[in-house]
């Protein structure tokens, strides 16, 4: 009798998926993360995967890369349309308001800190401030990158050009660019470009700051955009100026053909402005010399907060296993398994400031230029509507960053207007 009511007891189990009989394994917990990058950024993903899955044998965790940003948010998008969101999902604090605007997302910080292995104290203010919407810390900031200029010392030996350092302006940054750019074979064509730039919102803001300006009437509620104001309109014409009068970037055919990423790796740009997670594509081309400096200014230092953070569906089926997975992460453990990438410059102040991410053998040598832009860190908006906003003037930015080149005698294009009138319904006076 007793025999038979465990054997009954064992197949309930089984059918229920909870335990096998004759001392199977129980069928693990699985999370489904959703992430953006590319292949060296994919792989600092699975090892730390592959770390989190070895200390937890219970728990599994299914990853669903994505190679471009805009499939990334197209896919969140109509997951959560359909009902069927990734249980965690990593994104970029200008993109995640749609999605807490919604309601749609687990409020993380209250859940996390109160569980007691994280504490707000341990990460930086900065990521915090931006993932914190309607006054609750809804995503765990990962990283704490900004903008900053990576350039190849070897082409600044061959010129005679300083590296860029501290405290640099606009006219040294643009001597260095013409001084970069060269004929190297005399054909009369450039061979190598001063500067790669991606005229995006993201990337002309701090110029924008540096001359005292502003790209919004608001960061927390704006209404509208600044564009069209004096000094922005300054700042963005010394911006389109780079190619179109001292033509120190790549043009437009140049561009379309090849990514100033790809540019830069094969040693055909002096300069690229780009955030951390480029390290760790580079940190795989072993004879490319490179480092990392600050940005020049004008008027006043700043940069540009690039910071990713984890998401939650709220509802998700695996919610303790995703805190755990998000409390490993951010572990010492986990987080150094992305700083060790060059992925991140991590969110968790002991160990941005700890030998792992400031190790001097591991390129970029000056990696303390990330942690000595904090003080200048600025952000855009991280309203429900950003995305959308960018997603129509970086666009038309790039179309008129690219025009015609001019002669000495010639004055830039406007382009606020154009930028305003474009996104005048989407703010409809203010944020949602």
């Amino acid at each position: 009798m007793v025999r038979s009511i465990v054997f009954y007891v064992c197949i309930l189990s089984l059918m229920a998926g909870l335990i096998g009989c004759g001392g199977g394994a129980a069928r693990p917990t699985v999370v489904r993360i959703q992430a953006f990058g590319d292949p060296a950024e994919i792989d600092a993903y699975k090892e730390l995967i592959a770390a989190f899955e070895s200390e937890n044998p219970g728990l599994k965790v299914n990853l669903i890369p994505v190679g471009k940003q805009a499939d990334h948010m197209a896919k969140l998008t109509t997951s959560f349309v359909g009902g069927n969101p990734p249980d965690l999902f990593l994104i970029n604090f200008r993109r995640y308001g749609q999605f807490a605007e919604k309601g749609v997302l687990e409020p993380l910080g209250p859940r996390i800190f109160e569980r007691g292995h994280i504490k707000e104290g341990d990460l930086y203010e900065q990521p915090v401030e931006a993932f914190t919407y309607n006054g609750t810390l809804t995503c765990i900031p990962q990283n704490v990158s900004s903008l900053v200029v990576y350039y190849n010392r070897t082409l600044f030996d061959k010129a005679g050009v300083p590296y860029p350092k501290e405290g640099w302006q606009w006219p040294a940054f643009l001597r260095a660019a013409k001084a970069l750019t060269k004929d190297t074979d005399g054909d009369g064509k450039t061979d190598v470009y001063g500067l790669g730039f991606d005229p995006y919102i993201i990337r002309i803001a701090p110029f924008i700051w540096h001359n005292k300006g502003d790209i919004v009437d608001d960061v927390n509620k704006p209404t509208r955009l600044t564009l069209d104001e004096p000094a922005a309109v300054e700042a963005l014409n010394f911006i389109r100026s780079l190619q179109t009068r001292h033509r120190v970037v790549p043009p437009i055919a140049e561009a379309m053909s090849e990514m100033n990423d790809a540019k830069f790796a094969r040693g055909a740009l002096a300069m690229l402005l780009q955030s951390r997670r480029y390290t760790a594509t580079l940190r795989t081309i072993n004879d490319l010399d490179w480092d990392v400096g600050p940005l020049p200014y004008r008027w006043k230092k700043a940069t540009a907060l690039h910071a990713d953070a984890y998401c939650m569906a709220k509802d998700s089926k695996s919610k303790e296993a995703g805190y755990r997975f998000i409390e490993f992460a951010l572990s010492p453990v986990g987080a150094e398994i992305l700083a060790r990438s060059g992925r991140t410059v991590p969110a968790i102040k002991s160990i941005a400031n700890s030998p792992v991410f400031l190790d001097p053998n591991q390129r970029p040598a000056s990696a303390h230029v990330f942690l000595d832009s904090l003080s200048n860190m600025r952000r855009t908006p991280n309203i429900a509507i950003w995305n959308e906003v960018e997603t129509r003037i970086d666009p038309i930015l790039e179309e008129w960053f690219y025009g015609e080149p001019l002669n000495e005698a010639e004055n830039e294009m406007p382009i606020g207007p154009a930028l305003n009138e474009a996104t005048k319904d989407l703010f409809n006076g203010g944020s949602p």
